[in-house]
């Protein structure tokens, strides 16, 4: 089965401007993201479509909800902010989904906090809700709903009003690694990944290494990459994880 991905960029043109690092846009920071999480998605054969065509055009939030109609996944990239005197050390990861756990829209979401905060050095939220007088708080979140898309997420990459995190998604190299983290975690949440523990979109002999050195304990890998090495889904990371990795991969 060919799954299918509805990504957004949450704003247009110049928005949203970090106070702590005057050269962070959220708008600017988020469309590139998008679009590599794009390029990424694709390696793991997902077809992938996007809100809009061009960064300096608005589209309305629930329009860009209801561009999800036929697809398995919508996902709208932030990062939020906050005011206030703790606004600087505020560095966290939150996600938001259905305020009902639609499809158990909670696994993946918690999965991707973790997953992201880990990649940034930041704090893990996690999977957040908010219901509003009609149904989902959020536009973009209820526009989803409202054309039948089983999973929808509002993604905040921690806040650009902490100047660590926005000069973190400033850094392009990171943004593309951001984008690694996040396609990984979605492929293998879909079971499209097993052995690519090293989240590069593909299984080669990197990743067959790896779970050699995890089976014998000379390597540390982070939670999801011990899931994406546990490729038998037996718990743990064994010999027949490794030879069914160097298997596949000589294929």
């Amino acid at each position: 089965m060919q799954y299918k991905i509805m990504l957004d960029a949450g704003h247009y043109s110049t928005r949203n401007q970090s106070p702590a690092v005057p050269e962070y846009y959220e708008s600017k920071q988020m469309w590139k993201l998008h679009l590599l999480l794009k390029s990424e998605l694709t390696k793991y054969g997902f077809i992938v479509g996007t809100t809009r065509e061009h960064q300096g055009v608005d589209l309305a939030v629930t329009k860009r909800g209801e561009m999800a109609e036929g697809y398995d996944l919508f996902i709208s990239l932030h990062s939020n902010a906050v005011s206030g005197s703790g606004a600087e050390k505020t560095d966290r990861v939150d996600v938001y989904a259905a305020y009902d756990d639609k499809n158990g829209a909670s696994v993946l979401g918690n999965a991707l906090v973790r997953a992201i905060a880990e990649r940034m050095g930041v704090s893990a939220g996690k999977c957040k809700t908010r219901r509003g007088e009609r149904g989902e708080y959020y536009g973009v979140l209820r526009g989803a709903r409202s054309v039948g898309c089983p999973l929808y997420y509002i993604i905040e990459h921690s806040f650009h009003t902490n100047r660590y995190a926005a000069l973190w998604l400033l850094d392009d190299n990171n943004l593309l690694l951001l984008a690694r983290t996040e396609a990984a975690v979605i492929a293998a949440y879909f079971g499209l990944t097993k052995g690519d523990v090293d989240m590069n979109g593909r299984l080669d002999i990197y990743d067959v290494l790896l779970i050699k050195r995890a089976y014998f304990g000379t390597v540390k890998l982070t939670e999801e990459q011990k899931r994406l090495a546990d490729i038998n889904g037996d718990g743990e990371i064994d010999v027949f994880d490794y030879l069914e990795a160097k298997r596949r991969y000589m294929e």
